[in-house]
C-alpha cells in the first residue's frame, strides 16, 4: 500500500476525535440504557482510549474528555460495586492523566498520602475504600469456611453453590479472571442441565459485562448444546392427539410447561445471540455478526430484561448498520435495513443518521456518504465494540463506494470523483491508487492527466485460459493412468483390484464350445456337449 492510501488510515486518533466539542458532548445518549458493569466498562474506555493512544503528552480536548468521563464513572463504582482497585486507578487518573503511561502501580498500597482528587466530596474516599475490602475479606472468610465444610462431608450442591457465591464477589470487585476460576469449580459439582445452563448463563454474562469476547467461544457452544437438551426449540409440527385416558388438567398443565420452557429458552437465546454477534465482530466476520444481532430483534423479540447488561438496543443498531454496510450488495442493504421494521426499532434519535447513511449509500449520494462517515469517526472509536475496527469498516464502505462509482466508466477524470466524493485531488487520488495497487480496481492511472483507465476484462482470454487449465488437468490425469497400467502389466506394482472369477462355467474352450459347471449344468438341465459357442 502506497504512503498515500487510505485517507482514513493517515488519520491517527487525535485527529478523529479533535473535531468532537467535549462540553457540548451528550452523555446520555453514550451511556444509554447501560448498567452495573457493563456501564463501568464503557465509561472506562473512554480515559483508557484517549490517555493511551498518543506517543507523548495527551492534547487538552482528549484529557477534558477523559476527566468527564472519569468523574461520571467513580460514583458508578462506589454505589455498584466494590471494585476499589478501579475506583483508586479512575482517582489516579483524575490527578494525573498520563499515570496510564508510567509502570503498573494498581497493586501498590491505597493510603492517605496517594492521592487527593476530585471525587465528590474532594478528596479520596478513604472510608469507602477501606469499608469494602472489609466487606469483601469478610465475605471470602465465611464462604472459605463453609467451603471446607461442605468439601469435608462431600455436600455437592452447597459446594457449587458457594463456588458460584465466591464468583459473585469477584464480579463485584472486578476480578473477571477469578470469577472464572469459581464458575470453572462450580462446573465440577453441577449435576443436572439445569445447573449447567444457569451455570453457562452466568459465564456468558460475565464475559459480556466485562466485554472479553475472545473467550467466548467455547462457553456459548456449551451452553447452546445444554439448552437443547433441557429446552429443546419448538417444532412446527401440530401435537399428536392426547390420549383418552389424559384428562383436561393434564393437557393444560403439560401446555403451561411448554410455555414456561419456551420463556426460558427465549431468554438465554437472547444472550447467546448477542454473544455471537459480538464474538463475530471481534473476529471481523461483519456477516455473522450483522446477522446474529439482528437476530435477537427477529427472532427474541427484542432484550427484555437483559437490556443495558451488556449491550444497548441503540449499539445493536449501530454494529448492525456498519457491518451490513461493509459486507452486503444495495440488494441487500436495502432489504435488511431499510425495507426491515425489526432495524427501524433499533434506531433511537440519536442514531436517526444511520438512516441517512444508509440512504445516501443507497442512492449512490457519496458526497453526503463521505461526509457521514468522517462524522462516524469519533463516535466509532468511543465505542467499545467497534473501537478497534473503526478504520477497517470506515474504508471498506469507502472502497465499496468507489467501485461503485468507476464500474460504468471506461475512463474518468480524478478531479471529477473528486468533486463527487467531497474530496480533494490529492485524497482522492491517494484512495484510488490504493485500490489499483490492490487490484481491486482493474485499471491504471495516467499520472500526467489524472485520469483513470479502466480496463475491460477479455472474457474470450479468460475462456482459452480455463478450457485450456481443464485439458491439462484431463490429460495428467490420463498419462497416470496408462503408465499405471503399464506398471501393473510389467509387474513392478500390484493391482489393487480383486483377481476376476476363474470358476468352470466362466468361459470358453480351445473348441469354442462353452463350458460350463457340471453343477450348475445339472441344476438348469443343460447337456454341456449340446450347445456351441
Amino acid at each position: 500500500m502506497s504512503s498515500s492510501s487510505s485517507s482514513s488510515r493517515r488519520r491517527s486518533v487525535e485527529d478523529m476525535i479533535s473535531p468532537m466539542d467535549v462540553d457540548s458532548f451528550d452523555w446520555a445518549a453514550y451511556e444509554g440504557t447501560y448498567q452495573g458493569r457493563a456501564l463501568i466498562t464503557r465509561l472506562t474506555h473512554i480515559p483508557t482510549l484517549l490517555l493511551t493512544s498518543s506517543s507523548s503528552h495527551p492534547p487538552p480536548y482528549a484529557i477534558a474528555l477523559s476527566k468527564a468521563a472519569l468523574t461520571r464513572l467513580i460514583p458508578h463504582i462506589k454505589n455498584d460495586t466494590w471494585d476499589y482497585t478501579t475506583y483508586f486507578q479512575s482517582v489516579r487518573l483524575l490527578l494525573d492523566p498520563t499515570s496510564l503511561k508510567k509502570p503498573d502501580e494498581s497493586t501498590m498500597d491505597i493510603d492517605e498520602s496517594a492521592a487527593s482528587a476530585v471525587a465528590g466530596d474532594g478528596e479520596v474516599d478513604m472510608e469507602w475504600i477501606e469499608n469494602v475490602k472489609e466487606l469483601e475479606r469478610r465475605e471470602n472468610t465465611r464462604l472459605d469456611v463453609e467451603l471446607r465444610g461442605y468439601l469435608s462431608n462431600l455436600i455437592k450442591e452447597s459446594i457449587r453453590l458457594t463456588y458460584l457465591a465466591f464468583a459473585q464477589i469477584s464480579i463485584k470487585v472486578g476480578n473477571s479472571s477469578s470469577a472464572m476460576k469459581n464458575y470453572g469449580a462450580a462446573r465440577e459439582y453441577s449435576t443436572s442441565p439445569q445447573h449447567h445452563v444457569d451455570l453457562g448463563v452466568g459465564i456468558v454474562e460475565t464475559l459480556l459485562a466485562f466485554n472479553l469476547p475472545a473467550t467466548l467461544p467455547g462457553h456459548i457452544s456449551k451452553l447452546e448444546a445444554t439448552l437443547d437438551r433441557l429446552h429443546p426449540p419448538p417444532t412446527s409440527t401440530k401435537n399428536q392427539a392426547e390420549a383418552a385416558n389424559v384428562t383436561a388438567s393434564d393437557i393444560r398443565e403439560r401446555r403451561e410447561n411448554e410455555l414456561r420452557s419456551l420463556s426460558v429458552r427465549k431468554s438465554v437465546m437472547i444472550r447467546i445471540k448477542i454473544a455471537k454477534g459480538l464474538v463475530a465482530l471481534y473476529n471481523r466476520e461483519w456477516a455473522k455478526a450483522a446477522r446474529e444481532l439482528l437476530g435477537v430483534h427477529e427472532d427474541c423479540g427484542g432484550q427484555g430484561d437483559f437490556e443495558g447488561k451488556a449491550i444497548s438496543t441503540s449499539d445493536i443498531g449501530l454494529i448492525v448498520t456498519f457491518c451490513t454496510l461493509a459486507n452486503g450488495d444495495r440488494d441487500q442493504i436495502r432489504r435488511v435495513l431499510l425495507e426491515n421494521p425489526n432495524y427501524k426499532s433499533q434506531i433511537d434519535d440519536s442514531n436517526s443518521w444511520l438512516i441517512d447513511l444508509i440512504n445516501s449509500f443507497v442512492d449512490a449520494d457519496y458526497g453526503q456518504v463521505m461526509r457521514l462517515l468522517y462524522k462516524s469517526e469519533p463516535i466509532l472509536l468511543l465505542n467499545p465494540f467497534l473501537s478497534a475496527h473503526t478504520t477497517t469498516l470506515i474504508d471498506l464502505i469507502q472502497t465499496k463506494c468507489i467501485l461503485q462509482y468507476v464500474q460504468p466508466f471506461s475512463s474518468i477524470r480524478i478531479q471529477t470523483m473528486a468533486n463527487s466524493f467531497g474530496l480533494t485531488e490529492e485524497q482522492m487520488l491517494g484512495l484510488v491508487e490504493g485500490l489499483v495497487e490492490g487490484k481491486e480496481i482493474r485499471g491504471k492511472i495516467d499520472l500526467i492527466d489524472h485520469v483513470i483507465d479502466m480496463t475491460e476484462p477479455d472474457y474470450r482470454n479468460e475462456m482459452f485460459k480455463n478450457a485450456y487449465q481443464v485439458g491439462k488437468k484431463v490429460s495428467e490425469v490420463t498419462q497416470s493412468a496408462i503408465l499405471r497400467m503399464k506398471m501393473i502389466e510389467a509387474g513392478l506394482i500390484v493391482d489393487p483390484r480383486p483377481p476376476k472369477s476363474e470358476k468352470p462355467g466362466s468361459g470358453v474352450d480351445e473348441k469354442g464350445q462353452l463350458v460350463l459347471d457340471e453343477g450348475l449344468g445339472e441344476g438348469l438341465g443343460i447337456e454341456p456337449d449340446s450347445y456351441d459357442a
